[in-house]
Protein backbone atom coordinates (compact mmCIF):
# COMPACT_ATOMS: atom_id res chain seq x y z
CA UNK A 1 0.00 0.00 0.00
CA UNK A 2 1.21 3.46 -0.89
CA UNK A 3 0.86 6.94 0.71
CA UNK A 4 0.27 10.29 -1.08
CA UNK A 5 3.67 12.23 0.15
CA UNK A 6 2.10 15.24 2.09
CA UNK A 7 3.28 18.88 1.29
CA UNK A 8 5.35 20.45 3.90
CA UNK A 9 2.68 23.57 3.50
CA UNK A 10 0.10 21.50 4.57
CA UNK A 11 1.69 21.10 8.36
CA UNK A 12 2.37 24.53 8.11
CA UNK A 13 -0.42 26.79 9.88
CA UNK A 14 -0.88 30.43 10.31
CA UNK A 15 -0.82 30.46 14.03
CA UNK A 16 2.80 29.09 14.22
CA UNK A 17 3.99 31.90 11.38
CA UNK A 18 2.19 34.91 14.13
CA UNK A 19 4.18 33.16 16.93
CA UNK A 20 7.00 33.04 15.04
CA UNK A 21 6.49 36.77 13.41
CA UNK A 22 5.43 37.90 16.65
CA UNK A 23 8.45 36.66 18.57
CA UNK A 24 11.18 37.86 16.48
CA UNK A 25 9.78 41.34 16.13
CA UNK A 26 9.64 41.24 20.07
CA UNK A 27 13.64 39.89 19.67
CA UNK A 28 14.57 42.34 17.37
CA UNK A 29 12.59 44.75 19.52
CA UNK A 30 14.71 43.91 22.71
CA UNK A 31 18.06 43.74 21.10
CA UNK A 32 17.55 47.29 19.35
CA UNK A 33 16.47 48.70 22.87
CA UNK A 34 19.20 46.98 24.73
CA UNK A 35 21.64 48.27 21.93
CA UNK A 36 20.10 52.05 22.10
CA UNK A 37 20.85 52.16 25.86
CA UNK A 38 24.27 50.50 25.89
CA UNK A 39 24.91 53.52 23.61
CA UNK A 40 23.45 56.04 25.07
CA UNK A 41 25.19 54.85 28.88
CA UNK A 42 28.37 54.55 26.69
CA UNK A 43 28.25 57.81 25.85
CA UNK A 44 27.70 59.40 28.92
CA UNK A 45 29.98 57.82 30.82
CA UNK A 46 32.87 58.55 28.40
CA UNK A 47 31.57 62.38 28.57
CA UNK A 48 31.44 62.29 32.10
CA UNK A 49 34.80 60.97 32.61
CA UNK A 50 36.42 63.26 29.75
CA UNK A 51 34.28 66.31 32.40
CA UNK A 52 36.35 65.05 35.14
CA UNK A 53 40.00 64.85 33.92
CA UNK A 54 39.73 68.26 32.73
CA UNK A 55 38.54 69.47 35.78
CA UNK A 56 41.45 67.59 37.94
CA UNK A 57 43.92 68.72 35.31
CA UNK A 58 42.51 72.66 35.31
CA UNK A 59 42.93 72.30 39.34
CA UNK A 60 46.36 70.90 39.51
CA UNK A 61 47.81 73.03 37.42
CA UNK A 62 45.97 76.11 39.19
CA UNK A 63 47.67 74.44 41.86
CA UNK A 64 50.89 74.60 40.60
CA UNK A 65 50.73 78.00 39.79
CA UNK A 66 49.74 79.47 42.96
CA UNK A 67 53.10 77.31 44.14
CA UNK A 68 55.26 78.99 42.03
CA UNK A 69 53.66 82.50 43.34
CA UNK A 70 54.39 81.25 46.63
CA UNK A 71 57.91 80.62 45.36
CA UNK A 72 58.44 83.72 44.09
CA UNK A 73 56.99 85.78 46.87
CA UNK A 74 58.88 83.63 49.68
CA UNK A 75 61.89 85.25 47.21
CA UNK A 76 60.99 88.48 47.13
CA UNK A 77 60.47 89.03 50.64
CA UNK A 78 64.02 87.75 50.89
CA UNK A 79 65.66 90.41 48.28
CA UNK A 80 63.56 93.44 50.23
CA UNK A 81 65.39 92.03 53.57
CA UNK A 82 68.77 91.67 51.85
CA UNK A 83 68.86 94.49 49.79
CA UNK A 84 70.26 96.65 52.44
CA UNK A 85 72.70 94.20 54.20
CA UNK A 86 74.42 92.17 51.51
CA UNK A 87 77.65 92.41 53.65
CA UNK A 88 76.23 91.15 56.40
CA UNK A 89 77.22 87.62 56.52
CA UNK A 90 75.49 86.19 59.19
CA UNK A 91 72.31 88.06 58.07
CA UNK A 92 72.67 86.24 54.67
CA UNK A 93 73.81 82.91 56.14
CA UNK A 94 70.42 82.83 58.46
CA UNK A 95 68.10 84.02 55.52
CA UNK A 96 69.39 80.82 53.00
CA UNK A 97 68.88 78.45 56.05
CA UNK A 98 65.34 80.06 56.83
CA UNK A 99 64.25 79.82 53.25
CA UNK A 100 65.61 76.18 52.84
CA UNK A 101 64.28 75.31 56.48
CA UNK A 102 60.98 77.05 56.47
CA UNK A 103 59.20 75.09 54.13
CA UNK A 104 59.99 72.30 51.74
CA UNK A 105 59.40 74.23 48.73
CA UNK A 106 63.08 74.55 47.72
CA UNK A 107 65.46 71.53 48.18
CA UNK A 108 68.64 74.64 48.09
CA UNK A 109 69.03 78.23 48.51
CA UNK A 110 72.02 80.34 47.72
CA UNK A 111 72.50 83.94 47.83
CA UNK A 112 74.59 85.65 44.87
CA UNK A 113 76.34 89.04 44.06
CA UNK A 114 77.01 90.49 40.44
CA UNK A 115 80.29 88.66 39.86
CA UNK A 116 78.03 85.21 39.96
CA UNK A 117 79.94 84.81 43.65
CA UNK A 118 77.63 82.26 45.78
CA UNK A 119 77.49 84.37 49.34
CA UNK A 120 75.73 81.99 51.15
CA UNK A 121 74.16 78.74 50.25
CA UNK A 122 72.03 75.90 52.51
CA UNK A 123 72.07 73.79 53.17
CA UNK A 124 75.40 73.42 54.35
CA UNK A 125 76.26 70.10 52.38
CA UNK A 126 76.10 71.86 49.46
CA UNK A 127 80.13 73.63 51.03
CA UNK A 128 79.46 76.25 47.44
CA UNK A 129 79.96 79.60 49.36
CA UNK A 130 82.69 81.51 47.62
CA UNK A 131 82.03 79.70 44.55
CA UNK A 132 81.55 81.39 41.18
CA UNK A 133 79.43 80.22 39.29
CA UNK A 134 80.46 79.95 34.92
CA UNK A 135 77.07 78.98 33.55
CA UNK A 136 76.51 81.70 30.99
CA UNK A 137 72.54 81.55 31.77
CA UNK A 138 73.12 82.19 34.95
CA UNK A 139 75.28 85.31 34.49
CA UNK A 140 72.22 86.37 31.98
CA UNK A 141 69.35 86.00 34.67
CA UNK A 142 71.69 88.09 37.32
CA UNK A 143 72.62 90.88 34.92
CA UNK A 144 69.02 91.02 33.78
CA UNK A 145 67.61 91.63 37.36
CA UNK A 146 64.06 90.33 36.84
CA UNK A 147 62.36 87.50 38.74
CA UNK A 148 62.92 84.32 36.67
CA UNK A 149 61.73 80.43 36.65
CA UNK A 150 64.36 78.08 34.65
CA UNK A 151 63.35 75.77 32.29
CA UNK A 152 64.05 72.08 33.60
CA UNK A 153 67.31 70.87 33.07
CA UNK A 154 69.77 67.79 34.23
CA UNK A 155 72.98 69.56 36.12
CA UNK A 156 76.10 67.07 36.22
CA UNK A 157 74.84 66.17 39.69
CA UNK A 158 72.02 64.05 37.88
CA UNK A 159 69.27 65.50 39.60
CA UNK A 160 66.52 67.02 37.09
CA UNK A 161 65.62 70.45 38.96
CA UNK A 162 64.46 73.95 38.16
CA UNK A 163 65.26 76.97 39.68
CA UNK A 164 63.32 80.03 40.69
CA UNK A 165 65.21 83.43 41.37
CA UNK A 166 64.23 86.87 42.66
CA UNK A 167 66.51 90.12 41.97
CA UNK A 168 67.73 91.76 45.17
CA UNK A 169 68.02 95.59 44.18
CA UNK A 170 69.18 98.52 46.69
CA UNK A 171 66.75 101.52 47.05
CA UNK A 172 68.25 103.45 44.08
CA UNK A 173 67.64 100.53 41.53
CA UNK A 174 71.07 99.32 41.39
CA UNK A 175 71.42 95.52 41.37
CA UNK A 176 73.13 93.51 44.13
CA UNK A 177 72.97 90.14 42.74
CA UNK A 178 69.95 87.73 43.29
CA UNK A 179 68.38 85.40 45.85
CA UNK A 180 67.93 81.72 44.05
CA UNK A 181 66.22 78.51 45.19
CA UNK A 182 66.58 75.10 43.74
CA UNK A 183 63.59 72.64 43.47
CA UNK A 184 64.16 69.38 42.56
CA UNK A 185 61.85 67.68 40.66
CA UNK A 186 62.81 64.06 41.61
CA UNK A 187 62.97 64.29 45.51
CA UNK A 188 60.83 65.96 48.40
CA UNK A 189 59.90 69.56 47.93
CA UNK A 190 56.34 70.46 48.43
CA UNK A 191 56.08 70.61 44.46
CA UNK A 192 57.10 67.07 44.02
CA UNK A 193 54.39 65.75 46.51
CA UNK A 194 52.04 68.42 44.86
CA UNK A 195 52.43 66.23 41.39
CA UNK A 196 53.52 62.52 42.86
CA UNK A 197 50.33 62.01 45.61
CA UNK A 198 47.90 60.80 42.50
CA UNK A 199 47.57 57.24 41.86
CA UNK A 200 44.56 54.90 41.31
CA UNK A 201 43.57 51.12 41.11
CA UNK A 202 42.21 51.38 38.11
CA UNK A 203 45.26 52.11 35.69
CA UNK A 204 44.82 55.92 35.78
CA UNK A 205 47.30 58.23 36.49
CA UNK A 206 48.64 62.04 36.10
CA UNK A 207 52.21 62.84 34.04
CA UNK A 208 53.70 66.27 33.47
CA UNK A 209 55.34 67.71 30.19
CA UNK A 210 57.28 70.82 29.52
CA UNK A 211 57.22 72.65 26.51
CA UNK A 212 59.97 70.91 24.81
CA UNK A 213 57.74 67.81 25.59
CA UNK A 214 60.24 66.85 28.17
CA UNK A 215 58.74 64.05 30.74
CA UNK A 216 59.19 65.79 34.35
CA UNK A 217 56.55 63.35 36.26
CA UNK A 218 55.31 60.01 35.56
CA UNK A 219 54.25 56.93 37.99
CA UNK A 220 57.28 55.08 36.17
CA UNK A 221 59.89 57.08 37.68
CA UNK A 222 62.02 55.74 34.64
CA UNK A 223 60.62 57.64 32.50
CA UNK A 224 61.71 61.39 33.83
CA UNK A 225 63.72 63.23 31.63
CA UNK A 226 62.50 61.56 28.32
CA UNK A 227 61.51 63.18 25.45
CA UNK A 228 57.69 62.61 24.33
CA UNK A 229 57.33 60.88 20.68
CA UNK A 230 54.10 61.47 18.80
CA UNK A 231 51.13 62.48 20.97
CA UNK A 232 47.86 64.12 20.33
CA UNK A 233 47.53 65.35 23.73
CA UNK A 234 51.13 66.33 24.16
CA UNK A 235 50.81 68.40 20.68
CA UNK A 236 48.09 70.63 22.26
CA UNK A 237 49.62 71.50 25.50
CA UNK A 238 52.56 71.92 23.53
CA UNK A 239 50.25 75.09 21.94
CA UNK A 240 49.54 75.97 25.04
CA UNK A 241 45.94 74.19 24.85
CA UNK A 242 43.56 72.83 27.76
CA UNK A 243 40.83 70.25 26.80
CA UNK A 244 39.97 66.71 26.76
CA UNK A 245 39.88 63.99 24.75
CA UNK A 246 40.14 60.30 23.85
CA UNK A 247 43.77 58.55 22.50
CA UNK A 248 45.67 56.19 22.42
CA UNK A 249 49.02 56.25 24.75
CA UNK A 250 52.31 54.75 24.31
CA UNK A 251 51.61 51.77 25.69
CA UNK A 252 48.87 51.09 23.25
CA UNK A 253 46.01 51.50 26.13
CA UNK A 254 42.84 53.52 25.08
CA UNK A 255 42.50 56.49 27.28
CA UNK A 256 40.03 59.47 28.42
CA UNK A 257 42.52 62.11 29.13
CA UNK A 258 42.14 65.90 30.31
CA UNK A 259 44.77 68.25 30.35
CA UNK A 260 45.37 72.02 30.97
CA UNK A 261 48.97 74.32 30.99
CA UNK A 262 50.37 76.09 33.50
CA UNK A 263 50.82 79.20 32.91
CA UNK A 264 53.85 80.66 34.37
CA UNK A 265 55.98 77.49 33.48
CA UNK A 266 54.00 76.73 30.45
CA UNK A 267 54.22 72.84 31.73
CA UNK A 268 51.34 70.78 30.19
CA UNK A 269 49.67 68.59 33.16
CA UNK A 270 47.40 65.73 32.27
CA UNK A 271 44.86 63.26 33.85
CA UNK A 272 43.90 60.15 32.31
CA UNK A 273 41.71 57.03 32.82
CA UNK A 274 42.05 53.72 30.92
CA UNK A 275 38.86 53.76 28.20
CA UNK A 276 38.34 50.24 29.86
CA UNK A 277 38.14 51.31 33.46
CA UNK A 278 35.57 54.44 32.63
CA UNK A 279 32.93 52.22 31.10
CA UNK A 280 33.31 49.38 33.35
CA UNK A 281 30.17 50.63 35.50
CA UNK A 282 28.04 49.88 31.61
CA UNK A 283 27.48 45.89 33.07
CA UNK A 284 25.96 47.04 36.03
CA UNK A 285 23.38 49.46 34.05
CA UNK A 286 23.35 47.31 31.38
CA UNK A 287 22.10 44.45 33.99
CA UNK A 288 19.32 47.38 35.64
CA UNK A 289 18.05 47.68 32.21
CA UNK A 290 17.66 44.06 31.71
CA UNK A 291 15.90 43.35 34.87
CA UNK A 292 13.63 45.92 33.88
CA UNK A 293 13.02 45.38 30.54
CA UNK A 294 13.09 41.24 30.22
CA UNK A 295 10.29 40.70 32.31
CA UNK A 296 7.86 43.33 30.65
CA UNK A 297 9.05 41.78 27.61
CA UNK A 298 8.11 38.01 29.01
CA UNK A 299 4.47 39.34 29.50
CA UNK A 300 4.10 40.86 26.26
CA UNK A 301 5.17 37.64 24.66
CA UNK A 302 2.52 35.79 26.71
CA UNK A 303 -0.01 38.31 25.34
CA UNK A 304 0.88 38.12 21.88
CA UNK A 305 1.15 34.39 22.20
CA UNK A 306 -2.86 34.32 23.82
CA UNK A 307 -3.96 36.71 20.26
CA UNK A 308 -2.34 34.53 17.90
CA UNK A 309 -4.13 31.52 19.06
CA UNK A 310 -7.57 33.60 19.37
CA UNK A 311 -6.53 34.68 15.91
CA UNK A 312 -6.12 31.39 14.37
CA UNK A 313 -9.40 29.95 15.86
CA UNK A 314 -11.80 31.08 13.64
CA UNK A 315 -9.45 29.64 10.46
CA UNK A 316 -9.49 26.44 11.71
CA UNK A 317 -13.34 26.61 11.85
CA UNK A 318 -12.96 27.57 7.91
CA UNK A 319 -10.62 24.63 7.41
CA UNK A 320 -12.51 22.15 9.47
CA UNK A 321 -15.59 23.58 7.73
CA UNK A 322 -13.72 22.64 4.20
CA UNK A 323 -12.34 19.54 5.00
CA UNK A 324 -15.97 18.48 5.98
CA UNK A 325 -18.00 20.15 3.25
CA UNK A 326 -21.42 19.27 3.39
CA UNK A 327 -23.54 21.39 1.18
CA UNK A 328 -25.73 23.72 3.07
CA UNK A 329 -24.02 23.57 6.12
CA UNK A 330 -20.85 24.31 5.59
CA UNK A 331 -21.47 26.39 3.43
CA UNK A 332 -23.22 28.83 6.31
CA UNK A 333 -20.37 28.39 8.45
CA UNK A 334 -17.89 29.62 6.00
CA UNK A 335 -20.20 32.63 5.79
CA UNK A 336 -19.78 33.30 9.41
CA UNK A 337 -16.84 33.76 9.39
CA UNK A 338 -15.34 37.27 9.77
CA UNK A 339 -13.10 38.50 6.69
CA UNK A 340 -9.53 38.22 6.16
CA UNK A 341 -9.17 42.21 7.21
CA UNK A 342 -10.49 42.10 10.40
CA UNK A 343 -7.63 39.29 11.31
CA UNK A 344 -4.87 40.87 9.79
CA UNK A 345 -6.03 44.13 11.86
CA UNK A 346 -6.35 41.93 15.00
CA UNK A 347 -3.03 40.18 14.18
CA UNK A 348 -1.80 44.10 13.62
CA UNK A 349 -3.22 45.08 17.21
CA UNK A 350 -1.02 42.32 19.04
CA UNK A 351 2.22 43.49 17.64
CA UNK A 352 1.76 46.78 18.23
CA UNK A 353 0.81 45.83 21.88
CA UNK A 354 3.92 43.92 21.73
CA UNK A 355 6.13 46.34 20.81
CA UNK A 356 4.60 49.09 23.19
CA UNK A 357 6.67 48.02 26.26
CA UNK A 358 9.82 48.47 24.24
CA UNK A 359 9.35 51.78 22.53
CA UNK A 360 8.49 52.80 25.54
CA UNK A 361 11.84 51.77 27.09
CA UNK A 362 13.43 54.01 23.95
CA UNK A 363 10.90 57.17 24.31
CA UNK A 364 12.63 57.18 27.51
CA UNK A 365 16.45 56.76 26.68
CA UNK A 366 15.92 59.34 24.24
CA UNK A 367 14.33 61.65 27.01
CA UNK A 368 17.10 60.85 29.14
CA UNK A 369 19.56 61.76 26.48
CA UNK A 370 17.63 64.75 25.35
CA UNK A 371 17.82 66.47 29.58
CA UNK A 372 20.10 67.98 31.39
CA UNK A 373 20.55 65.84 34.28
CA UNK A 374 21.93 68.28 37.15
CA UNK A 375 18.97 70.79 36.04
CA UNK A 376 15.99 68.94 34.35
CA UNK A 377 16.38 71.63 31.96
CA UNK A 378 16.74 70.52 27.91
CA UNK A 379 20.47 69.63 27.06
CA UNK A 380 22.84 71.47 23.93
CA UNK A 381 21.39 68.19 21.82
CA UNK A 382 17.57 68.97 22.66
CA UNK A 383 18.15 72.74 22.13
CA UNK A 384 19.86 72.31 19.00
CA UNK A 385 16.83 70.17 17.86
CA UNK A 386 14.40 72.34 18.83
CA UNK A 387 16.10 75.09 16.71
CA UNK A 388 16.39 73.38 13.50
CA UNK A 389 12.85 72.52 13.74
CA UNK A 390 11.71 76.11 14.43
CA UNK A 391 13.86 76.55 10.89
CA UNK A 392 12.45 73.73 9.12
CA UNK A 393 8.89 75.24 9.99
CA UNK A 394 10.30 79.08 8.89
CA UNK A 395 8.56 80.27 12.65
CA UNK A 396 10.53 83.47 13.91
CA UNK A 397 12.05 83.50 16.99
CA UNK A 398 14.09 84.87 19.81
CA UNK A 399 17.07 83.50 20.99
CA UNK A 400 18.30 84.39 24.92
CA UNK A 401 21.88 83.03 25.76
CA UNK A 402 22.76 83.57 29.42
CA UNK A 403 24.90 82.99 32.12
CA UNK A 404 25.79 83.91 35.76
CA UNK A 405 28.03 86.98 36.55
CA UNK A 406 31.46 85.49 38.53
CA UNK A 407 29.85 81.82 38.53
CA UNK A 408 33.76 80.90 39.26
CA UNK A 409 34.07 82.59 42.47
CA UNK A 410 30.86 80.80 43.85
CA UNK A 411 32.38 77.49 43.04
CA UNK A 412 36.18 78.26 44.30
CA UNK A 413 34.19 79.66 47.12
CA UNK A 414 32.11 77.41 48.36
CA UNK A 415 32.55 74.39 46.41
CA UNK A 416 30.63 72.69 43.62
CA UNK A 417 27.76 71.26 45.36
CA UNK A 418 27.06 75.34 46.25
CA UNK A 419 27.45 76.14 42.58
CA UNK A 420 24.87 73.12 41.22
CA UNK A 421 22.33 74.43 43.38
CA UNK A 422 22.52 78.10 42.18
CA UNK A 423 22.02 76.81 38.84
CA UNK A 424 18.70 74.10 40.02
CA UNK A 425 17.48 77.81 41.02
CA UNK A 426 18.26 79.66 38.27
CA UNK A 427 16.40 77.10 35.64
CA UNK A 428 13.66 76.94 38.26
CA UNK A 429 14.04 80.72 37.69
CA UNK A 430 13.46 80.39 33.69
CA UNK A 431 10.84 77.40 33.89
CA UNK A 432 8.39 79.77 35.98
CA UNK A 433 8.71 82.16 33.00
CA UNK A 434 7.88 79.87 29.78
CA UNK A 435 5.25 80.47 28.03
CA UNK A 436 3.62 77.37 25.90
CA UNK A 437 5.95 76.42 22.69
CA UNK A 438 8.97 78.36 25.05
CA UNK A 439 12.06 76.08 26.04
CA UNK A 440 14.76 76.73 28.82
CA UNK A 441 18.05 74.52 28.20
CA UNK A 442 21.60 74.73 29.86
CA UNK A 443 23.71 74.11 26.80
CA UNK A 444 27.34 74.20 29.17
CA UNK A 445 28.47 75.02 32.59
CA UNK A 446 26.75 78.02 33.77
CA UNK A 447 25.44 78.87 30.19
CA UNK A 448 21.51 78.60 29.45
CA UNK A 449 19.43 79.33 26.64
CA UNK A 450 16.00 80.52 26.23
CA UNK A 451 14.06 79.17 22.52
CA UNK A 452 11.19 81.82 22.25
CA UNK A 453 9.25 81.17 19.32
CA UNK A 454 6.75 83.71 17.40
CA UNK A 455 8.47 86.18 19.46
CA UNK A 456 10.37 89.27 18.26
CA UNK A 457 13.25 91.36 19.70
CA UNK A 458 12.07 93.77 21.38
CA UNK A 459 9.50 91.94 23.27
CA UNK A 460 12.80 88.93 23.87
CA UNK A 461 14.41 91.92 25.55
CA UNK A 462 11.30 92.65 27.95
CA UNK A 463 11.80 89.27 28.87
CA UNK A 464 15.01 89.14 29.73
CA UNK A 465 15.15 92.23 31.21
CA UNK A 466 12.25 90.67 33.60
CA UNK A 467 14.57 87.47 34.27
CA UNK A 468 17.61 89.64 35.19
CA UNK A 469 15.35 91.21 37.84
CA UNK A 470 13.99 88.36 38.93
CA UNK A 471 17.51 86.31 39.66
CA UNK A 472 18.55 89.53 41.09
CA UNK A 473 16.14 89.71 43.56
CA UNK A 474 15.73 85.50 44.08
CA UNK A 475 17.15 84.24 47.44
CA UNK A 476 20.37 81.81 46.48
CA UNK A 477 22.36 79.38 48.58
CA UNK A 478 24.84 80.57 51.17
CA UNK A 479 22.58 84.35 51.29
CA UNK A 480 24.36 85.21 47.86
CA UNK A 481 22.66 87.09 45.40
CA UNK A 482 23.59 86.52 41.38
CA UNK A 483 23.61 88.48 38.38
CA UNK A 484 22.91 87.72 35.12
CA UNK A 485 24.39 88.74 31.76
CA UNK A 486 22.36 88.25 28.28
CA UNK A 487 21.99 88.52 25.07
CA UNK A 488 19.57 88.59 22.64
CA UNK A 489 19.21 88.07 19.22
CA UNK A 490 16.44 86.99 16.76
CA UNK A 491 15.33 85.24 13.43
CA UNK A 492 14.78 86.41 10.66
CA UNK A 493 16.37 89.40 11.72
CA UNK A 494 19.92 88.92 10.48
CA UNK A 495 20.84 89.57 6.53
CA UNK A 496 18.67 86.59 4.37
CA UNK A 497 20.38 84.37 2.09
CA UNK A 498 23.65 83.60 3.93
CA UNK A 499 25.17 80.30 4.67
CA UNK A 500 23.45 79.53 8.04
CA UNK A 501 21.44 82.07 9.10
CA UNK A 502 20.76 79.84 12.62
CA UNK A 503 24.20 79.39 13.23
CA UNK A 504 24.57 83.28 12.77
CA UNK A 505 21.79 83.78 15.02
CA UNK A 506 23.35 82.04 17.63
CA UNK A 507 26.30 83.58 16.90
CA UNK A 508 24.99 86.77 17.83
CA UNK A 509 23.21 85.86 20.74
CA UNK A 510 26.83 84.88 22.32
CA UNK A 511 28.75 87.81 21.29
CA UNK A 512 25.97 90.18 22.59
CA UNK A 513 26.39 87.84 25.59
CA UNK A 514 29.87 88.58 26.52
CA UNK A 515 29.39 92.57 24.83
CA UNK A 516 27.13 92.27 28.08
CA UNK A 517 29.75 90.98 30.09
CA UNK A 518 32.18 93.58 28.64
CA UNK A 519 30.14 96.24 29.52
CA UNK A 520 30.03 95.25 32.97
CA UNK A 521 28.26 92.27 33.32
CA UNK A 522 24.61 92.24 35.34
CA UNK A 523 22.77 93.83 31.96
CA UNK A 524 21.19 92.60 28.81
CA UNK A 525 22.54 93.11 25.32
CA UNK A 526 20.55 92.97 21.90
CA UNK A 527 22.61 95.91 19.60
CA UNK A 528 25.07 94.92 17.15
CA UNK A 529 28.67 94.08 18.22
Amino acid sequence: MTFARRPWTSFLKLRHLIIALTTSSAVVSLVATVYASYRVQREQLISQSLDYNRAYADKLASSVEDFFHGAQQQLAYSAERLAPRMDDAALLEEEVRRLNLQTDSFNSVVVVDMRARILAAAPESLRAQGTVLQDPGTRRVIEAGRPYISAPYQPPTGNLLIFVAQPILAADGRKLGMVAGTIYLTEKSVLNQLLGTHYYRDGSYLYVVDAQRRILHHPDRRRIGEVMGRNAVVDRTARGQSGSQVLVNSQGVEMVAGFAVVPTTHWGIVAQRPLSATLEPIGALMRQVLAWTLPLSAVALLLVWAFALKIAKPLNAMAAAATNFRAGDSDERLRAVSAWYFEATQIKSAMLAGLGVFTGNLRRLQKDAATDPLTGLGNRRQFDLSLARLAERGTPFSVVMLDIDYFKRINDAFGHDVGDEHLRRLAALLEEGLRPGDAACRIGGEEFALLLPRTDMAEAVVRAEALRLRAADAPMPEGRRITLSLGVAEWPGLAPGGPDEVAAVLKAADQRLYAAKAAGRNRVEAGDH
